[in-house]
C-alpha cells in the first residue's frame, strides 16, 4: 500500500470513529480503498484537465474519498495516474541569496567646501 494510500485509509477510518453515519457507508462491501483511490485520481484527472500535473488541496482530496464512499451508483474510470504528497514547509525556504548594498557616493556640486579634500600641490 503507498503512502497515499494510506493516508486516505487512516482519514476514512478516523472519520467513522467520530461520524456514525458515515461509519455505515465506510462498511459498504461494494467498497474499497484501491477503487477510492481511483475515484481520487480520476477526479484529480479532471481538475486538471488534460494537463500532466494539478495541485489539490488535502480539503478537496478528503472530500473526494468520502464522496466515494457516500454514492452507491459511482463508476470509477480506470486510470493509471502518480501522486507526490507534499507537506507544505513550516517557514519558506530563501533560495536567492540577499545582493550586497552598494552604498552610493554623494556628488560633489561646484563651489561646495572640499576642505576634507587634499590638495597635491599645496595651499593656495
Amino acid at each position: 500500500m503507498t503512502t497515499f494510500e494510506t493516508t486516505i485509509q487512516t482519514y476514512l477510518e478516523n472519520r467513522a470513529k467520530t461520524d456514525s453515519l458515515f461509519a455505515e457507508t465506510y462498511r459498504k462491501a461494494n467498497k474499497s480503498i484501491e477503487e477510492c483511490i481511483k475515484y481520487i485520481y480520476s477526479q484529480a484527472r479532471k481538475l486538471a484537465k488534460g494537463g500532466n500535473a494539478v495541485g489539490v488541496d488535502d480539503a478537496t482530496v478528503y472530500g473526494w474519498a468520502v464522496h466515494y464512499y457516500d454514492e452507491d451508483d459511482i463508476k470509477v474510470d480506470k486510470v493509471k495516474e502518480r501522486v507526490e504528497v507534499v507537506a507544505p514547509a513550516a517557514e519558506p525556504v530563501r533560495t536567492e541569496q540577499p545582493k550586497p548594498q552598494h552604498k552610493t557616493m554623494q556628488k560633489r556640486k561646484r563651489g561646495e567646501d572640499n576642505s576634507l579634500q587634499l590638495s597635491l600641490f599645496g595651499e593656495l
